[in-house]
């Protein structure tokens, strides 16, 4: 009893809030001064923890010195936002004043932007105008729409502000219109308040629609921009999204071109069959279609944008300040790549890479050096890489030529691009981070850290171990990683939890040197803490999981409920006990949250002769219950008989094992995955 309570012990030192202080120079967080010095805190190990002295570096010499980051400032004089943001964003100072205040204020302080009965309102020096006259409950500009935690915000009683994106000169902004009245209903009961005498449950109403619903039904988001300097509202000539759009500082389907005079967004169709990028005038609203393309499946838009420097923009495509040029990503080849367009003419003068390079998939850009006429990104399923997903910079013309690799080490690499010069920190699992500077030809300047997880270790933290294995059409390769358990002895054999995320949108193995979080919670799914119960732990990722190529991804279309290769997962068990003769496949548990939950219940059903306990955290067990936009991408418009395959509960009867279920919130609502898509198996069950 007394060993058990131990390994329990052990087990929650491995929880992120104990290990997260245990790394050293693990990740250091980059800020560019001007075009040359940046600074960054070192950290040191002390008796008691950790100290951070401030370090800065000549990015051109490597030199650095110690001291006060505000000190350097004030020296430079500068005033304006650290680099890697944009004119066009407010700094994260400034967001978090307009979240708190119910404001939006721009970004040199001057106006400010709120609600007042629905309708959106101007304060500046000038007073206080009316922008809009048409807003009523449920049809309001710029407000909070995300399905997924609507319900969450209010009752956290934050003052909303609404969401709009400033142009650089600070006299446009563009804002969207939210139409949700004819949106069909969701309801949460939350059982108790927040403190005990609150005790009358309170029912909640939320706009929320399904795959089923015509569009008439689904919301319809808008876009605008407001003048500041007329002070009046212009509605962008453009069809209105059917799923959330989002123009912010944090997230925006929205980026503005440098002078201010337009700005272009990616506008997708429902069911994300169809993509397209609009440039649009900001005296007039005036928007021209660049690009169309279509498929018959889906596109993968908006999976991994965000421009360095290009502040919160989602997409990894642009329009060059000149107007003259378009570069767009595409899967179209079958790997995610850039073609470039002529804004005079609308022609596609192709693809920017050349043969070599046909399986390089682009994930996102990082830096756009328009007077270089140069494109830096990040692209993975590079040839001499020991996993598809490692990530690696590169950079090319706008023309297609000097494409060159940056970053040469086999690693996932995380880099903060300057004006001359990048820090890039790279790891794997099984490889702690190291942080380097290096020229923008990719030249080695110098090391600036090696992260010290010496106390890491010494909690018991077990190092992951890399493997492949083959799908279950025997032919595939995949990859994934194992955690042994701690205290290990090839004498004995161990049991095996497989965790599993099996959503279309979303890998699951960590690439990267992993001690933290990811999403508010350990980015192993627990193998850590298992591990220090005696348990060995296993992630894979199967056929239908993103970054592969769209053949790869495209398994998991109009096949939610393969949950991303979950057959791949049973297949591979025995030849994983080949690798590992540990393993013990009589004893092959299985878990996962939110879509893991879904897979893991799945797994119960569908191979109940493999896994004998399963952990369902937060499932959505039917997709014919969860919310349109998500269930449309990979499942296609509604067809009954389709979608009546995502409901898993019609396979109850195949359970054999031990299953447990877990709600997200119990006794709260959960507008993300709703309490009866949740307990939808336990009729079936009973």
């Amino acid at each position: 009893m007394v060993d058990l309570l131990e390994k329990y012990r052990a087990a929650e030192r491995m929880l992120p809030q104990y290990t997260r202080n245990l790394v050293i120079n693990g990740s250091p967080k980059i800020r560019w001064l001007d075009g040359v010095f940046f600074s960054y805190g070192r950290e040191k190990r002390t008796e008691s923890g950790k100290e951070t002295v401030n370090v800065r570096v000549n990015s051109l010499t490597g030199e650095e010195e110690t001291g006060s980051e505000e000190a350097w400032r004030a020296c430079q004089n500068e005033a304006g936002p650290p680099q890697g943001t944009s004119a066009g964003n407010a700094d994260p100072a400034q967001a978090r004043r307009s979240e708190k205040s119910g404001f939006s204020v721009s970004p040199d302080g001057h106006c400010r932007l709120f609600y007042r009965g629905h309708n959106l309102y101007l304060l500046d020096s000038g007073g206080e105008t009316q922008l809009t006259f048409d807003g009523e409950p449920l049809c309001e500009y710029g407000c909070y729409v995300d399905v997924y935690s609507q319900i969450t915000v209010k009752r956290q009683g934050a003052a909303e502000h609404p969401l709009v994106l400033w142009s650089p000169d600070r006299r446009y902004f563009v804002t969207y219109r939210a139409d949700r009245r004819a949106v069909k209903k969701l309801y949460a009961i939350e059982s108790f308040g927040d403190s005990p005498q609150d005790i009358r449950p309170r029912l909640w109403e939320y706009p929320c629609p399904f795959a089923g619903d015509s569009d008439g039904e689904l919301p319809h988001f808008a876009l605008c921009v407001g003048d500041v300097k007329s002070r009046k509202m212009t509605m962008v000539q453009a069809p209105p999204y059917l799923d959330p759009v989002f123009t912010s500082e944090e997230k925006s389907f929205v980026r503005w071109l440098p002078d201010s005079s337009g700005f272009y967004f990616t506008w997708f169709s429902r069911g994300y069959g169809e993509g397209r990028l609009y440039l649009a005038e900001a005296a007039t609203g005036a928007a021209r279609q660049i690009v169309r393309e279509t498929t018959d499946t889906f596109l993968n838009l908006g999976a991994f944008g965000l421009l360095d420097g290009f502040g919160s923009y989602q997409f990894s495509n642009f329009v060059t300040g000149d107007r003259k040029l378009a570069f767009w990503q595409s899967e179209r080849s079958g790997y995610a790549h850039l073609y470039r367009y002529r804004l005079d003419t609308g022609a596609c003068e192709g693809d920017l890479f050349g043969a070599e390079c046909r399986e390089m998939i682009v994930q996102k850009l990082v830096k756009v050096d328009e007077a270089a006429g140069r494109i830096y990104f990040m692209a993975n399923n590079v040839p001499d890489c020991s996993d598809p997903l490692y990530y690696q910079l590169f950079a090319v013309n706008f023309d297609g030529s000097g494409l060159v690799r940056l970053t040469p080490e086999d690693a996932v690499h995380r880099v903060t691009m300057g004006e001359q010069a990048f820090v890039d920190t790279y790891s794997r699992v099984d490889l702690p981070p190291v942080t380097v500077l290096r020229n923008l030809e990719g030249a080695l300047i110098r090391e600036l850290e090696r992260a010290d997880v010496s106390g890491l270790l010494a909690a018991g933290y077990q190092i992951p171990e890399r493997f492949t294995v083959k799908a279950a059409d025997g032919v595939t390769g995949l990859c994934g990683i194992l955690v042994r358990p701690a205290g290990f002895s090839p004498e004995e054999e161990y049991p095996v939890i497989d965790y599993i995320y099996g959503g279309a949108q979303l890998y699951n193995v960590p690439r990267e040197f992993t001690w933290d979080n990811a999403m508010g919670r350990e980015a192993m799914g627990g193998l850590q803490g298992f591990a220090q119960a005696g348990i060995a732990g296993i992630i894979l990722d199967g056929r239908g999981t993103p970054g592969r190529g769209k053949r790869f991804h495209e398994f998991s279309w109009k096949a939610i409920h393969e949950c991303t290769g979950l057959a791949d997962h049973a297949a591979c068990l025995p030849e994983l006990r080949k690798q590992f003769p540990f393993l013990d496949l009589n004893r092959v548990g299985i878990w996962g949250n939110s879509g893991g939950g879904y897979a893991t219940v799945s797994a119960m059903f569908r191979f109940p002769q493999i896994y004998r306990v399963g952990v369902a955290s937060a499932g959505n067990y039917d997709q014919r219950m969860y919310e349109n936009s998500w269930t449309e991408r990979y499942y296609g418009l509604y067809q009954e008989e389709l979608y009546g395959q995502g409901d898993i509960t019609r396979l109850a009867g195949n359970l054999r094992g031990k299953l447990f279920f877990g709600l997200r919130r119990p006794g709260r609502q959960c507008e993300h995955v709703p309490d009866p898509a949740a307990l939808r198996p336990v009729d079936p069950l009973q």
